[in-house]
Parts: C-alpha cells; structure tokens; sequence
C-alpha cells in the first residue's frame, strides 16, 4: 500500500449502504446528516464525519425512507491525499429494529 500511496497524487472510493427501513447519514428529506449518521475510519486512522473537512460527497442518500422497500445511501471518497483511503472501518451503523436491515457494499479505491 505504502508503494501505491507514494506513486499516487489522489484517491477515489465509493461505498454504498443498501438500506431496508433504516436511516445511516439524513433520518428526513431534508438530508441534512443526522447526529446518529455512519462515520469512517481512513487507512491512516482518521475519522471521516458529518460536518468534518473530510465529509464524503453523499449523492444520494435514500435510506431514510421507511416504507417496506430496499433503498440506498451512496458515499464517494475523493481525495488528494492518497495516504487516507482505502476507508478500512465504518462505525454507527444502525442497531437493526425488527423488520429492518442494511448491507455494504464497498468499491475499489482508484488511486490517480
């Protein structure tokens, strides 16, 4: 990894939560992120969050809706700082309520 951050300039990863009538980032169609929204752990240590400089660009974010179908919130990483991904943590991820789930799907990082 060390070999690949040093020839790389920047970084790109996607992560995408498939959600069945569970919020993980907005808990309404405000999509402002909540204070319960899933956060991340950099290849470096840092924590990525809500509000932070390294808050991740969050085209859509579905998963607050509560109504009996599967949705998704998407997370693209895009840095300049090749050092921070691959994202190898997610934390806060919803406590699952009966008749509620989520899966992770987690992309490659294109290193530039």
């Amino acid at each position: 990894m060390n070999f690949i951050h040093l020839l790389s300039t920047e970084a790109m990863q996607h992560i995408t939560i498939h959600c069945f009538n569970t919020p993980v980032w907005a808990v309404g169609p405000s999509l402002q992120p909540s204070a319960t929204a899933v956060s991340f752990k950099s290849w470096t240590g840092e924590k990525i969050q809500a509000g932070d400089l390294l808050e991740p660009l969050v085209p859509r974010d579905e998963c607050w809706i509560k109504d009996g179908r599967w949705h998704q919130t998407h997370f693209i990483f895009q840095t300049q700082d090749p050092n921070l991904l691959p994202i190898v943590e997610v934390y806060n991820l919803p406590t699952t309520e009966p008749g509620a789930r989520y899966h992770l799907e987690v992309g490659p990082v294109c290193f530039l």
